[in-house]
C-alpha cells in the first residue's frame, strides 16, 4: 500500500478530452454566438467584432476556473505534473524513519486537499512514523506530535467521508499510541 503525494495524474488522451470538453467547447460557441447575433440578426460588423473579442476571454477565464476546481475536487491533475510515493510504513518495524523522509512528507500535506480521504490517511501516516521514531528512539517529542496527527485526522475525518482503509489506518494508530502511553506520559 502506497500513498500518493498530491493529486493523481491524468492520462494525456483524458486530460485533453476535459481541456475541449470544459474550455474548447465553451469557448467556440461563445465565438460563434457572440460573433452570429450581432452580425447576421443586427447586422453590425463592428458590435460583432467587439463581442467575439470580449465575450470568449470572460468565457475562457470562467471554463478555466471550472475545469481547475473539476480536477481539484477529483484529486487529479494535467499529465506533465509531478507525483511523489509514500511506501507503506509499519509499526512493527523497530528502526526509526529517517527525519528528511518525515520532513518531505510534512510538506508533501501542502499539496493535498484538506477534503479529501488523502489528506486524512496521510496524517495518520505521519502519525505512524512519528510513533515508530518514537519507539525506536525513546523520543517524547515524537510521541506527542504523533498523538497530534492522530489528533488532526480524526478531526479531519469528521468532517469527511473516508475509505474503510483509512479508517483501518487510524484505528491501527489510535491503538499503538495507547499502548505505548505509559511509556511516555510520566
Amino acid at each position: 500500500m502506497g500513498i500518493v503525494i498530491g493529486p493523481r495524474r491524468l492520462s494525456t488522451l483524458k486530460w485533453l478530452g476535459l481541456v475541449l470538453l470544459f474550455i474548447g467547447l465553451p469557448t467556440g460557441l461563445s465565438v460563434f454566438i457572440s460573433f452570429s447575433i450581432p452580425y447576421y440578426l443586427l447586422h453590425n460588423a463592428a458590435l460583432a467584432n467587439e463581442l467575439s473579442f470580449i465575450v470568449p476571454i470572460a468565457v475562457f477565464a470562467l471554463s478555466s476556473y471550472a475545469f481547475h476546481n473539476y480536477l481539484r475536487s477529483r484529486s487529479e491533475s494535467p499529465p506533465l505534473v509531478r507525483r511523489r510515493f509514500v511506501a507503506a510504513v509499519s509499526l512493527d518495524d523497530d528502526h526509526p524513519i529517517d527525519d528528511e523522509a518525515m520532513r518531505r512528507v510534512e510538506e508533501g500535506l501542502g499539496f493535498v486537499d484538506k477534503d479529501t480521504d488523502e489528506y486524512v490517511k496521510l496524517l495518520a501516516m505521519l502519525g505512524i512514523m512519528n510513533l515508530r521514531s518514537a519507539v525506536a528512539r525513546s523520543d517524547r517529542n515524537l510521541y506527542l506530535k504523533a498523538k497530534e496527527y492522530l489528533s488532526m485526522a480524526e478531526e479531519a475525518a469528521g468532517r469527511i467521508n473516508v475509505s474503510e482503509e483509512t479508517k483501518l489506518l487510524m484505528d491501527k494508530l489510535r491503538l499503538k499510541v495507547e499502548e505505548y502511553k505509559g511509556r511516555f506520559i510520566f
